[in-house]
């Protein structure tokens, strides 16, 4: 069972463990720290949908006395037409300013986060075949030349809802971490540096974001550019 079957199977049922899939778990600690989080999530969730609804207030509803008055003339000049557009511009402006304040989740946090949940995938060493990284890489519509980069893990990961390629390329300077986000657009380079790591996010051509992570001080520009001349968009 490979790690996307596995973690399929644990997100369609969080509580179910097959045969197959509990032996995939007992040998693979990301997919057994995923299980965890899924069934803790269900949990949650199974307890948000069971607690009672508070009572409610009893209400009598009581008749309105009817009021006949003579209508007014309507007031269409430009006082009211003033007044509305000044609603409208306020209704725009507070809802921008809603929109532009509100707590946005950082990129680099959630592929810091990402790598931390899949740190045994450092501690390989063994190159991997073309053939085996190429279905990975396939999927997100990229290649990489296989005589000129030695990648040592290539996993097909779940990343805020989407499948995407993670990699391990051993370079002049250490293993770094890559993986390739087609669903992430951002309109410069950013560099970030936590927890020990140091990462840069950089804006593919093709469209979508590479983001390189390395552990201890790396020139990451050197590697980027290695990188995106062995990584080819193929659509």
């Amino acid at each position: 069972m490979t790690h996307e079957e596995a973690r399929l199977l644990i997100g369609a049922a969080p509580g179910e463990c097959s045969d197959l899939l509990a032996a995939h778990v007992a040998g693979c600690a990301e997919c057994a720290l995923f299980q965890q989080q899924m069934r803790r999530m269900d949990q949650d969730l199974a307890r948000l949908l069971s607690a009672p609804l508070p009572p409610r207030a009893a209400a009598r509803v009581l008749p309105l006395p009817v009021v006949r008055r003579t209508q007014a003339p309507r007031r269409t000049g430009v006082p009211g037409r003033l007044a509305m557009a000044a609603s409208f511009a306020l209704c725009v402006g507070l809802a921008t300013l809603f929109w532009t304040l509100r707590p946005q989740p950082s990129l680099a946090a959630g592929v810091l986060q990402h790598i931390e949940w899949e740190s045994a995938s450092w501690s390989t060493v063994a190159p991997m075949t073309a053939a085996a990284t190429e279905p990975v890489l396939s999927r997100a519509g990229v290649s990489l030349d296989p005589d000129d980069m030695t990648v040592t893990y290539a996993r097909t990961c779940l990343f805020d809802g989407h499948w995407v390629p993670h990699l391990v390329v051993h370079t002049d300077q250490g293993p770094v971490t890559v993986m390739v986000l087609r669903q992430e657009r951002i309109k410069g380079r950013r560099a970030f540096r936590q927890n020990g790591y140091s990462g840069v996010l950089v804006p593919a051509a093709a469209g979508g974001t590479l983001a390189v992570v390395a552990r201890g001080d790396t020139d990451l520009d050197a590697v980027t550019r290695t990188l995106d001349a062995h990584l080819h968009w193929t659509r």
